[in-house]
């Protein structure tokens, strides 16, 4: 795939409003190969062109450890994962406090199963970046704060004087 399929997808989510079902159905069907870059403090997963944080639940982390007791979850570092049961989910955060966020929004990708692909080793072209420094996602996070901005103050009548003619409240 030459395009980020991470990119891809949170924008998607973040046009759609942070509605995960508006998603198309041949988006959300589909296994995420990824490559893990760290599991140290944060774990982040890289699709070869931007790395995101992967947010496990419970029920992952607890069906991973049945399946492969004899690989520790943080020993997947440099490693292949395929997540074959994932959501994603929009939050709202303080910026200067999560690394993986821009303007107090923050795209998470949940993992609810996934499957360690321990014979395969990824060497990428490329060294992964952070989506969120990129400039065409945060061109799109920038709209969806404007029109959340633009929804509120139309949701708020504000009365002005006429801007040609009549007579404004202003002695």
């Amino acid at each position: 795939m030459s395009a980020s399929a991470f990119k891809t997808l949170y924008t998607q989510m973040i046009q759609n409003g942070g509605d995960y079902n508006a998603l198309p159905q041949n988006l959300l069907k589909k296994d995420l190969q990824v490559f893990v870059k760290e599991t140290k403090s944060y774990f982040l997963v890289s699709d070869s062109f931007f790395y995101v944080p992967a947010y496990f639940t419970q029920a992952a982390i607890t069906e991973y450890q049945s399946k492969f007791p004899q690989v520790n979850i943080l020993d997947l570092e440099g490693k292949v994962i395929v997540i074959t049961k994932w959501t994603l989910e929009l939050r709202k955060v303080n910026s200067a406090e999560v690394f993986t966020s821009y303007a107090g929004v923050e795209c998470r990708l949940i993992v609810h199963s996934f499957k360690p692909q321990l014979k395969e080793s990824l060497h990428p072209t490329r060294y992964p970046t952070n989506l969120y420094r990129d400039d065409e996602f945060k061109t799109t996070i920038q709209a969806f704060r404007h029109a959340q901005v633009v929804a509120q103050s139309a949701a708020k009548k504000v009365e002005m004087a006429p801007i040609v003619g009549g007579k404004g409240s202003v002695n």
